[in-house]
Protein backbone atom coordinates (compact mmCIF):
# COMPACT_ATOMS: atom_id res chain seq x y z
CA UNK A 1 0.00 0.00 0.00
CA UNK A 2 1.17 3.40 -1.10
CA UNK A 3 1.78 6.00 1.70
CA UNK A 4 -0.33 9.10 0.97
CA UNK A 5 1.30 12.94 2.20
CA UNK A 6 -1.12 15.48 3.00
CA UNK A 7 0.06 19.46 2.55
CA UNK A 8 -1.64 21.00 5.59
CA UNK A 9 -3.77 24.60 5.18
CA UNK A 10 -4.13 26.55 8.81
CA UNK A 11 -6.73 28.60 8.85
CA UNK A 12 -8.21 31.30 11.52
CA UNK A 13 -11.65 32.68 11.58
CA UNK A 14 -11.74 35.12 14.58
CA UNK A 15 -15.84 36.13 16.06
CA UNK A 16 -15.22 39.87 17.51
CA UNK A 17 -18.08 41.19 19.68
CA UNK A 18 -17.46 44.34 22.15
CA UNK A 19 -19.25 45.79 25.02
CA UNK A 20 -22.31 47.13 23.56
CA UNK A 21 -23.57 43.95 21.94
CA UNK A 22 -21.91 44.48 18.14
CA UNK A 23 -20.17 42.00 16.10
CA UNK A 24 -17.34 42.55 13.57
CA UNK A 25 -18.27 42.54 9.78
CA UNK A 26 -15.70 42.69 7.17
CA UNK A 27 -16.47 43.51 3.87
CA UNK A 28 -14.35 41.22 2.03
CA UNK A 29 -12.31 42.22 -1.61
CA UNK A 30 -13.38 40.61 -4.93
CA UNK A 31 -16.98 40.98 -4.41
CA UNK A 32 -17.15 38.67 -2.26
CA UNK A 33 -19.55 40.01 0.27
CA UNK A 34 -19.41 40.60 4.28
CA UNK A 35 -18.13 38.04 6.62
CA UNK A 36 -15.38 37.00 9.51
CA UNK A 37 -11.93 38.59 10.00
CA UNK A 38 -9.49 35.24 9.05
CA UNK A 39 -7.22 33.82 6.42
CA UNK A 40 -4.65 31.20 6.25
CA UNK A 41 -2.12 31.19 8.88
CA UNK A 42 1.26 31.74 7.38
CA UNK A 43 3.69 28.83 7.36
CA UNK A 44 5.46 28.75 10.88
CA UNK A 45 2.90 30.99 12.36
CA UNK A 46 1.19 30.07 15.35
CA UNK A 47 -2.97 30.07 14.63
CA UNK A 48 -3.37 32.46 17.61
CA UNK A 49 -0.96 34.73 16.17
CA UNK A 50 -2.74 34.37 12.55
CA UNK A 51 -5.83 35.49 14.49
CA UNK A 52 -4.73 38.62 15.71
CA UNK A 53 -2.98 39.55 12.45
CA UNK A 54 -6.30 38.71 10.39
CA UNK A 55 -8.26 41.07 12.10
CA UNK A 56 -5.82 43.63 12.86
CA UNK A 57 -5.08 43.54 8.85
CA UNK A 58 -8.88 42.79 8.07
CA UNK A 59 -10.42 45.06 10.21
CA UNK A 60 -7.88 47.18 11.80
CA UNK A 61 -8.79 46.20 15.27
CA UNK A 62 -6.50 44.64 18.02
CA UNK A 63 -8.56 42.08 20.14
CA UNK A 64 -7.74 39.83 23.07
CA UNK A 65 -8.43 36.43 22.09
CA UNK A 66 -11.00 34.86 24.78
CA UNK A 67 -11.79 31.17 23.73
CA UNK A 68 -12.19 28.76 20.97
CA UNK A 69 -15.30 28.41 19.43
CA UNK A 70 -14.38 25.50 17.70
CA UNK A 71 -11.96 23.40 15.78
CA UNK A 72 -12.90 22.04 12.12
CA UNK A 73 -10.98 19.34 9.79
CA UNK A 74 -11.33 18.22 6.16
CA UNK A 75 -9.40 16.26 4.27
CA UNK A 76 -9.56 16.40 0.58
CA UNK A 77 -8.21 13.22 -0.97
CA UNK A 78 -8.17 14.35 -4.49
CA UNK A 79 -6.26 17.43 -3.64
CA UNK A 80 -4.20 15.33 -0.92
CA UNK A 81 -4.33 18.34 1.59
CA UNK A 82 -5.73 18.77 5.06
CA UNK A 83 -7.50 21.97 6.72
CA UNK A 84 -7.61 22.37 9.90
CA UNK A 85 -9.41 25.70 10.61
CA UNK A 86 -10.13 27.07 14.67
CA UNK A 87 -12.43 29.37 15.24
CA UNK A 88 -12.09 31.98 18.10
CA UNK A 89 -14.14 34.07 19.86
CA UNK A 90 -12.24 37.66 20.90
CA UNK A 91 -12.89 41.02 22.09
CA UNK A 92 -11.66 44.11 21.44
CA UNK A 93 -8.72 45.46 23.43
CA UNK A 94 -9.64 48.89 23.06
CA UNK A 95 -13.73 48.60 23.11
CA UNK A 96 -13.33 52.62 21.07
CA UNK A 97 -11.39 51.03 18.14
CA UNK A 98 -12.67 52.05 15.00
CA UNK A 99 -12.52 49.55 12.34
CA UNK A 100 -11.01 50.22 8.78
CA UNK A 101 -12.78 52.57 6.29
CA UNK A 102 -10.14 52.47 4.02
CA UNK A 103 -9.38 49.35 0.89
CA UNK A 104 -6.20 47.50 1.09
CA UNK A 105 -5.82 44.16 -0.59
CA UNK A 106 -7.25 42.75 2.73
CA UNK A 107 -10.35 44.31 3.11
CA UNK A 108 -12.88 46.55 1.47
CA UNK A 109 -13.89 48.40 4.99
CA UNK A 110 -15.15 46.73 8.35
CA UNK A 111 -17.91 47.88 10.80
CA UNK A 112 -19.63 47.10 14.02
CA UNK A 113 -23.15 45.74 13.66
CA UNK A 114 -26.05 45.44 16.25
CA UNK A 115 -26.25 41.80 17.18
CA UNK A 116 -29.86 42.73 16.23
CA UNK A 117 -29.29 43.91 13.19
CA UNK A 118 -27.07 41.34 11.64
CA UNK A 119 -29.44 39.98 9.69
CA UNK A 120 -29.78 43.07 7.63
CA UNK A 121 -25.86 42.71 5.78
CA UNK A 122 -27.38 39.79 3.91
CA UNK A 123 -29.50 42.48 2.41
CA UNK A 124 -27.31 45.06 1.04
CA UNK A 125 -25.86 45.11 -1.99
CA UNK A 126 -23.12 43.13 -1.37
CA UNK A 127 -24.47 40.44 0.44
CA UNK A 128 -23.02 37.27 2.52
CA UNK A 129 -20.25 35.74 2.00
CA UNK A 130 -21.19 33.15 3.92
CA UNK A 131 -23.62 32.92 6.99
CA UNK A 132 -20.84 32.07 9.67
CA UNK A 133 -20.89 35.16 11.55
CA UNK A 134 -25.02 35.12 11.68
CA UNK A 135 -24.38 31.37 13.25
CA UNK A 136 -22.10 32.43 15.50
CA UNK A 137 -23.61 35.51 17.37
CA UNK A 138 -27.10 33.43 17.47
CA UNK A 139 -24.83 30.29 19.41
CA UNK A 140 -23.20 33.00 21.25
CA UNK A 141 -25.84 34.97 22.01
CA UNK A 142 -28.03 31.40 22.99
CA UNK A 143 -25.15 30.77 25.55
CA UNK A 144 -23.39 28.49 23.69
CA UNK A 145 -19.93 27.49 25.04
CA UNK A 146 -16.68 28.86 24.57
CA UNK A 147 -13.46 26.83 25.30
CA UNK A 148 -10.83 28.11 27.08
CA UNK A 149 -7.50 28.54 24.99
CA UNK A 150 -5.68 26.33 26.95
CA UNK A 151 -7.76 23.80 24.75
CA UNK A 152 -4.97 24.26 22.02
CA UNK A 153 -1.73 23.75 23.32
CA UNK A 154 1.76 23.10 22.05
CA UNK A 155 2.39 19.25 21.70
CA UNK A 156 4.20 17.98 25.62
CA UNK A 157 2.74 21.55 26.99
CA UNK A 158 1.45 20.68 30.72
CA UNK A 159 -2.26 19.79 31.12
CA UNK A 160 -4.58 22.70 32.80
CA UNK A 161 -7.88 22.27 34.30
CA UNK A 162 -10.44 24.71 32.46
CA UNK A 163 -13.71 24.35 31.63
CA UNK A 164 -16.00 26.11 29.18
CA UNK A 165 -17.33 29.00 29.68
CA UNK A 166 -20.44 31.33 28.06
CA UNK A 167 -20.68 35.41 27.10
CA UNK A 168 -22.52 35.88 30.10
CA UNK A 169 -19.68 34.66 32.44
CA UNK A 170 -17.47 37.12 30.35
CA UNK A 171 -19.88 39.78 31.10
CA UNK A 172 -19.69 39.14 35.03
CA UNK A 173 -15.96 39.44 35.43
Amino acid sequence: MQKQFFDRIGIVLIVVRNKNNQYLAVLETKNRGWWLPGGRVDPGEQFEKAALRETLEEAGINVTLKGVLRVEQDIDQFSCFMRIKIVYYAEPTDQNQVPKKIADKESEMATWVDYDKLHELGKTEEGWRGLELQQWANYIEQGGNIMPLCTLSKEGANVQMAKPFTIKEIKQK
